[in-house]
């Protein structure tokens, strides 16, 4: 079968738009190529630090002073403030009372989950924020054990 010369013609154009087409919305497209060489990658995210502490209170610990000490956690959030940017510093805090039926708690009755910044951020907080530091001086009064764990979330080994 033999196409007329107009088709010919016009199938030729729509073989070159649909090229044309393609290359300009394919990695092939100069102006691709020249926005990935310089525009700068964005940098690498380091995961937020999540901090959780495990409490278990003295047997005999009123209700009244479990809710004093829980609410005094939760204030940490404002009342932590870093000595470089005099601002608060921890992201977030959550927590509450046990609820699992796995009993397998070993005694413990409320869980904190605090989230920083960095690793930096959290050292700050446990060793030097002299807010916290008088919150453990408090707590401590209270408490017959506290359990400690933090992580960066998909972080599963050391870097050497």
């Amino acid at each position: 079968m033999i196409f007329p010369k107009r088709a010919t013609g016009t199938i030729v154009l729509i073989l070159i738009f649909i090229s044309f087409t393609a290359l300009i919305k394919s990695r092939l497209n100069p102006i691709v190529w020249l926005t990935l060489a310089f525009v700068p990658k964005p940098a690498a995210v380091a995961p937020f630090t999540t901090h959780i502490v495990l409490f278990q209170f003295k047997e005999g610990t009123s209700p009244i002073t479990i809710k004093e000490m829980t609410s005094k956690m939760f204030s940490l959030k404002k009342s932590c403030i870093h000595p470089s940017t005099r601002s608060p510093y921890i992201i977030s805090i959550a927590g509450g009372k046990d609820i699992s039926t796995e009993d397998s708690q070993n005694g413990i009755t409320h869980a904190f989950i605090l989230q920083f910044f960095s690793n930096e951020d959290r050292d700050y907080y446990v060793d030097e924020d002299p807010v916290h530091q008088d919150f453990k001086a408090a707590a401590a009064s209270v408490l017959e054990k506290a359990q400690v764990i933090d992580f960066q979330d998909g972080v599963f080994t050391t870097s050497n």
